[in-house]
């Protein structure tokens, strides 16, 4: 792989892991905790994966933050784009919505938060996963996309990104070390269930939790059992209560383009 240092995880524990992945929760408390109490009615998970852009755009980093600080499983973090500029210095931009946005949520945040958000890595490998928001600052939309960031992956057989918004899977009919050839993304709806292949890699994305672009405004995430090299993913959409993030947006000032976007899932 190039670019910055990827940490590994090794906190595996005995027999098959359930892995909670979210992405994107982008500052929205009332989606990520409807994510979380329809993971626990469907069972106990034993780690979380959250792919980056944990706050911009929504109105409640800190409340956020301090609910994954809370989690009793391991949580894995890695950095994403608005994670980077809400540890800056910032200054507001008015005539630009989603700067504006990371703006409000820096002056929500306090040091502490800021300093969680800075020590987050990159990306991670896990349990045969390389786990990263956007590799190269990219968008990992198309399937030539998909091939170069499955072949730069060297250290882990598959990978898990954020980033787009769109819950969906590339693969390719190839082992480690074979020319990477993915097909078309493939959506994620709820309720579905892909069961890896053997001899085949695949990219996964959960979607985001916080903030859809996908025309449905549910939240959303990923539930993976992984047992070996045997990988069972489920997705799942959920309703949430958006209103009461659109009242909050307003209330707070958030730009008002977002009340629709939230509302709409664009």
């Amino acid at each position: 792989m190039t670019g910055h240092p990827t940490q590994h995880a090794d906190t595996r524990n005995e027999g098959a892991e359930r892995i909670l992945i979210v992405s994107d929760i982008h500052s929205n408390i009332e989606a990520l905790e409807a994510c979380l109490a329809d993971a626990r009615a469907r069972g106990s998970f034993t780690r979380i994966w959250n792919i980056g852009d944990t706050v911009g755009y929504g109105p409640d980093p800190v409340a956020v933050l301090d609910t994954l600080r809370a989690i009793d499983v391991p949580v894995l973090s890695v950095k994403g784009n608005h994670d980077r500029t809400s540890i800056k210095n910032l200054w507001a931009q008015p005539d630009n919505y989603h700067r504006h946005a990371d703006y409000l949520n820096w002056l929500d945040m306090s040091d502490a938060d800021r300093t969680l958000l800075r020590a987050w890595p990159e990306e991670v490998v896990d349990l045969g996963f390389r786990i990263v928001h956007d590799p190269d600052n990219r968008y990992v939309t198309h399937a030539s996309t998909a091939n170069e960031v499955l072949t730069k992956t060297t250290e882990a057989t598959h990978v898990a990104v954020g980033h787009s918004h769109h819950p969906g899977y590339f693969v390719s009919a190839s082992a480690p070390g074979e020319p990477v050839r993915c097909g078309p993304f493939v959506p994620f709806n709820d309720g579905d269930v892909l069961t890896f292949q053997e001899g085949h890699r695949y990219l996964i994305n959960p979607g985001s939790v916080g903030h859809p672009r996908d025309g449905d405004a549910r939240t959303g995430y990923l539930l993976a059992t992984i047992e070996g090299d045997a990988v069972t993913i489920e997705a799942r959409r959920i309703p949430y209560d958006v209103e009461a993030t659109a009242k909050k947006l307003r209330e707070r000032n958030y730009p008002a383009i977002l009340q629709e976007m939230f509302r709409f899932g664009y």
